[in-house]
C-alpha cells in the first residue's frame, strides 16, 4: 500500500506541475553552497600565549597560469566538440572557446580541465552533452545485467500483457536482452491479446539492449533514427532478435522469441522519467501499427549521442544529432503522449502496478481484445 500511495501522490504532483508550467523547461541555475560563520568572537577564558600565526595556502599559494600540457588538451576536446556539436554550425566558438580558457586559466594537468569541459558542455545548450572521467567511464562500460533493474513482467486481467523496462547501463548487454525475451516468452505462452510497454521508469543508457529485449513486441524492421545537421541518417531496426544501427549489429539474442500473433495492440507508457534511451525506445514505437500512448512527456534528451574517448582514456559523451521515429518525424524536446493522462483518478492498481484507465479501456477496445 506504501507503494501505492507513494506513486499515486507522484502522479498527483506531475498533474499540479502541469498546471503551472508550458511546453518548456526552464533551467533552474545551481548556486554555490555558503556555510555562515558567527561574527561573536569566543570569550577569552584564560591568558595564551602568543603564537605565532603560519601562513594560510590563500595567502602563500601562487596560482600558475594554464600549463601547455592542458591547454593543449583543453584545445583537443573542444575541436572535438566543434567539429562533431548537433550545433556546431550555429554557436559562437569563439566566444565559447574564450571563457572556457578562462574557466580553466590555473589548470596544469589535463585533469584540472574537466571542470572547464563540462562547462563548456553546457554552454553548448543540449541539455545531453556530458563528460566522463577515465575511471567513470570504465566503472560504467563495466556495468552488466546483474547492476541493472531486470526487465519485470506479468499478465493483467488474464489478458493483457505487461513489461516494464527501467533502462540498462554498460556495454555488454546480452544476459539483460535474454532476460526480457524471455519475460516476453513466459506471458505469451498465456496468450494476451495485446501490451501494455512501461517506460515510465526508464532513464536510459544504452539503447540497443533494450531495443532488442523488447523487439518481439516492437516487431521487426526499421524503428528510428539518428539524424545529424546535414540530414544524414543512421537507422536503428530489429531483426530477427538483432539491433542493428544500419547495417551493423549492436547486440543479438541467440535464440530469439516471436510473438505467436505478430504485431499485436501495444500501449507505451511514459512519464518525465522516461529520458534519453527511454526516450529512443519510445520513438521506436512511434508510427507503429495499433499502437497508442498515454501518460505525461517526457524528459526531453531527444538527440543522440556519441561517446568520443579523449588522450587521457576521459570520454566526451556528445549530442551530434536528433532522433526521429520511422515515419521522419523529428523530436527535439520533450515527447508527449498520444493521450495525457495526468489525473491519479485516472489510474487503476493492477498486481501493484499504477495502470491509466484509459490505456486498459483503449487496448480492451481493440480487435484483437474484444473478440471483433
Amino acid at each position: 500500500m506504501n507503494k501505492k500511495l507513494s506513486l499515486a501522490f507522484s502522479i498527483m504532483w506531475v498533474s499540479l506541475w502541469l498546471a503551472g508550467c508550458g511546453s518548456a523547461a526552464t533551467p533552474i541555475p545551481i548556486l554555490p553552497t555558503q556555510i555562515p560563520t558567527s561574527t561573536i568572537p569566543p570569550p577569552t577564558l584564560t591568558p595564551s600565549p602568543t603564537i605565532t600565526p603560519i601562513p594560510t595556502a590563500s595567502a602563500t599559494l601562487q596560482l600558475l597560469p594554464i600549463s601547455a600540457e592542458a591547454s593543449a588538451y583543453l584545445n583537443e576536446a573542444l575541436d572535438i566538440i566543434q567539429k562533431n556539436s548537433i550545433y556546431r554550425e550555429s554557436m559562437d566558438w569563439d566566444a565559447l572557446r574564450k571563457s572556457t580558457f578562462e574557466v580553466a586559466q590555473y589548470a596544469q594537468t589535463p585533469a584540472d580541465t574537466y571542470g572547464a569541459i563540462r562547462f563548456a558542455l553546457g554552454l553548448l545548450g543540449d541539455h545531453h552533452s556530458s563528460l566522463y572521467t577515465p575511471d567513470e567511464f570504465n566503472q560504467t562500460a563495466q556495468m552488466t545485467a546483474s547492476d541493472n533493474p531486470a526487465p519485470r513482467g506479468k499478465l493483467l486481467l488474464e489478458k493483457i500483457g505487461f513489461i516494464a523496462m527501467e533502462g540498462f547501463m554498460g556495454y555488454g548487454g546480452d544476459e539483460y536482452v535474454a532476460n526480457a525475451q524471455q519475460v516476453i516468452r513466459d506471458i505469451d505462452a498465456q496468450n494476451p491479446c495485446g501490451w501494455i510497454v512501461d517506460l515510465r521508469e526508464n532513464h536510459g543508457g544504452n539503447m540497443f539492449p533494450m531495443l532488442a529485449g523488447i523487439g518481439p513486441i516492437l516487431g521487426e524492421g526499421d524503428v528510428g533514427a539518428f539524424v545529424d545537421t546535414y540530414g544524414n541518417k543512421e537507422v536503428w531496426s530489429y531483426r530477427n532478435g538483432q539491433a542493428m544501427l544500419n547495417d551493423r549489429v549492436q547486440i543479438q539474442v541467440n535464440e530469439p522469441y516471436k510473438l505467436k500473433v505478430s504485431l499485436p495492440p501495444v500501449a507505451v507508457l511514459t512519464g518525465v522519467n522516461t529520458a534519453s534511451s527511454g526516450e529512443s525506445i519510445t520513438i521506436a514505437f512511434r508510427g507503429r501499427p495499433d499502437t497508442r500512448s498515454f501518460g505525461v512527456f517526457t524528459a526531453g534528451l531527444t538527440t543522440g549521442n556519441t561517446p568520443i574517448r579523449l588522450s587521457d582514456g576521459a570520454v566526451i559523451n556528445l549530442a551530434t544529432g536528433v532522433e526521429a521515429d520511422r515515419t521522419g518525424q523529428i523530436y527535439r524536446d520533450r515527447i508527449y503522449p498520444d493521450e495525457v493522462v495526468d489525473d491519479v483518478r485516472k489510474f487503476t492498481f493492477l498486481m501493484d502496478e499504477a495502470i491509466p484507465q484509459p490505456a486498459i479501456d483503449w487496448l480492451l477496445s481493440q480487435p484483437a481484445c474484444s473478440g471483433r
